[in-house]
């Protein structure tokens, strides 16, 4: 092979440093790391998304609630924009913490509580908000968040159902909920992303989904592999492998009119708006 031919072959894959750390470095933050550093363009992620509810009459001084805030994406961007009443909650202790560390570097207020799904009617009036955000997770409301039980598919739907009833009563007429979920074609895939370092140990990370059609069930799991020895680890999240028509469906029967609009920014999950 001579030295033009070698330039053309492909580069060996880059992994992301995601750095070093004295303790283990908590799953919140290496999905942080992930989500600014690996998997979207923040600034043109939030500009897609504030430009399509911008359509539906959503602006700077609307009440939105972001069921799912996690560390803070998209919630935090937004507030930096200038939004001005958005409210967060999350149900993981780790995520909140981070939001909160994180809103006090960027200098702004904390609003991140934790909060249930189910428990939201408790916290908030019917037709406070003029929009929802409910990023990466509504396929967990079934269960399954670092659980491994095999989930039912009717009762995975039923509290599917329950769920977006109350997300349907928060908001006001013609009030908007964003959603995701992972797209029917996902295929399986167990990929290493990025590399970090604990006293000196090198550690892979790992994003790997398995789908097991014969049961109806979907396995997703952050692993972190010691690359020493080779042992991984990692915590399990086992659902109902939820499709999009069931999903349609249900927003249908609760009383939304749906749509699947076109947002380019979003690389990974297919994308609903559903108008109350």
């Amino acid at each position: 092979m001579d030295k033009n031919e070698e330039k053309q072959l492909p580069e060996e894959p880059k992994l992301k440093d995601l750095g070093n750390f004295e303790t283990e470095p908590q799953y919140a933050y290496l999905w942080d790391r992930c989500v600014y550093e690996l998997l979207y363009n923040p600034n043109e992620y939030v500009k897609g998304l504030t430009g399509l509810l911008g359509g539906y009459g959503i602006d700077k001084k609307s009440k939105i609630l972001d069921t799912c805030a996690g560390s803070g994406f998209p919630a935090l961007d937004m507030v930096e924009l200038g939004y001005e009443n958005i409210t967060c909650v999350d149900g993981s202790d780790d995520q909140i913490e981070l939001f909160a560390k994180k809103a006090e570097v960027k200098g702004v207020e904390n609003r991140s509580e934790k909060c249930l799904w189910q428990d939201l009617p408790q916290h908030f009036s019917e037709g406070q908000f003029q929009a929802l955000i409910c990023k990466g997770s509504i396929w967990y409301a079934g269960g399954g968040w670092n659980k491994d039980a095999l989930p039912e598919r009717e009762s995975s739907l039923k509290a599917l159902k329950e769920t977006l009833a109350i997300f349907y009563s928060l908001l006001e007429k013609g009030g908007v909920l964003y959603l995701d979920k992972f797209r029917d074609s996902e295929v399986d895939h167990k990929d290493a992303v990025g590399t970090f370092e604990v006293q000196g140990k090198k550690k892979e990370l790992i994003f790997y989904t398995h789908r097991e059609k014969e049961n109806n069930i979907r396995r997703a799991k952050m692993i972190i592999k010691d690359i020493d020895t080779g042992l991984e680890d990692g915590l399990p999240n086992v659902t109902y492998d939820l499709k999009g028509g069931e999903l349609e469906q249900i927003l249908k029967e609760i009383g939304f009119s749906v749509v699947k609009p076109n947002l380019p920014e979003e690389k990974f999950f297919a994308v609903w708006l559903a108008i109350k």
